[in-house]
C-alpha cells in the first residue's frame, strides 16, 4: 500500500471529522455516518462477510449516531438499544443464512473422494460462526465511532466539547500519520509507533496551549494522549498483520486503506469520550 495514500486518508479521515466537530454536532454526525458506512464495508470485504451483513453493520452505526443526537441526555449509554436491536438482526439474519447454506450443502455421497479436511471450514457452521463474528466485531467498530459524536454533544461538561473532540481526533490521526511515515523511512514498526503516540500527544498540548476557549494546555494534551495511546497499538497491528493478509487486487487495496484511516480513530473513541467527558478543567 502506497505510504503517501494512506497518509492522505488518514489526513481526510481524521479531518474531517475534525471539521464536522468544529461545525457542530449534525455535522460531525454527517461525516461519522460516511465513515462507518466505509468501514462496514472495508471489514466486511476484509473478512469476506456475506453481502447481507454489510448493511447491517453501516445501519447500526448510523442508528447509533442518531441515538446520541435525540437522547436528552445526550450520553454513550443512548446507544445500548442500538447495539442490543443490532444484535437481534445479526441473529436473525445468520439462522437465515444457515438455513439458506444448508439447503445449498451436497448431501454426504456427492462430496468428491479427493475433498480435504481444509474444505470444512465451507460448511454452513463454520460459515455462519464467521458471519457471526463479522457482523458482530463490526457493529461494535462502528458504534465504538459514534463516540466522538457522544463527547460533541454533552452539555455542562468542565471542558469545550467541540476542542475534546477535535484533541481526540487530533492525536489519533496525527499518531498514525507519524508512524506510517517512520515506518516508511525504515524506523522499527514499534518505535515508529511509540514516536507517533508521542507526537499525537503534543499535537495535543499544542492545541491547548493556542485555544482560547477555555482548553488548557493539560487538557489538550490528555485528551489527545486518550486518542493516541490507542490508535498507536491499533495501527501497529495493522501494519504487522498485513504482510499475512496482503491483497494486491485494486478492492483489497482499498479495504487495507480505510481500514488503516479508520479503524484506529474508532477503536480511539471510547477513550477520548471517558476523558472528554470526566476530565476536571
Amino acid at each position: 500500500m502506497p505510504t503517501v495514500g494512506l497518509v492522505a486518508a488518514v489526513l481526510l479521515a481524521a479531518g474531517l471529522a475534525i471539521g464536522g466537530a468544529v461545525l457542530g454536532r449534525w455535522a460531525l454526525a454527517a461525516v461519522l455516518v460516511v465513515e462507518q458506512i466505509a468501514l462496514a464495508w472495508a471489514w466486511g470485504r476484509a473478512l469476506h462477510a456475506s453481502p447481507g451483513t454489510i448493511p447491517l453493520v453501516a445501519v447500526a452505526g448510523a442508528l447509533a449516531d442518531l441515538a446520541v443526537l435525540v437522547s436528552h441526555r445526550h450520553a454513550y449509554g443512548s446507544t445500548a438499544g442500538v447495539v442490543g436491536a443490532a444484535v437481534a438482526a445479526v441473529v436473525l439474519y445468520q439462522l437465515g443464512l444457515r438455513r439458506a447454506l444448508t439447503l445449498r450443502t451436497p448431501v454426504a455421497g456427492a462430496v468428491p473422494a479427493r475433498a480435504s479436511v481444509a474444505d470444512g471450514a465451507s460448511s454452513p457452521t463454520a460459515r455462519v460462526s464467521v458471519e457471526m463474528i463479522t457482523a458482530l466485531s463490526g457493529v461494535i467498530l462502528g458504534v465504538l465511532l459514534t463516540g466522538y459524536l457522544a463527547v460533541r454533544v454533552q452539555e455542562g461538561a468542565p471542558n469545550p466539547a467541540d476542542l475534546m473532540a477535535i484533541a481526540g481526533l487530533l492525536g489519533a490521526g496525527a499518531t498514525v500519520v507519524l508512524a506510517r511515515l517512520l515506518g516508511r523511512a525504515g524506523l522499527a514498526a514499534p518505535v515508529a509507533a511509540g514516536v507517533g503516540v508521542l507526537v499525537g500527544m503534543a499535537a495535543g498540548a499544542v492545541l491547548g496551549a493556542v485555544a482560547h476557549d477555555g482548553l488548557s494546555l493539560r487538557s489538550g494534551l490528555v485528551a489527545a494522549a486518550a486518542g493516541a495511546v490507542v490508535a498507536g497499538p491499533v495501527d501497529l497491528a495493522l501494519v504487522r498483520a498485513r504482510p499475512a493478509t496482503a491483497d494486491i487486487a485494486p478492492p483489497g487495496a482499498v479495504v487495507d486503506l480505510l481500514l488503516a484511516a479508520i479503524l484506529p480513530l474508532a477503536c480511539a473513541a471510547p477513550l477520548v469520550y471517558v476523558v472528554g467527558r470526566h476530565l476536571p478543567a
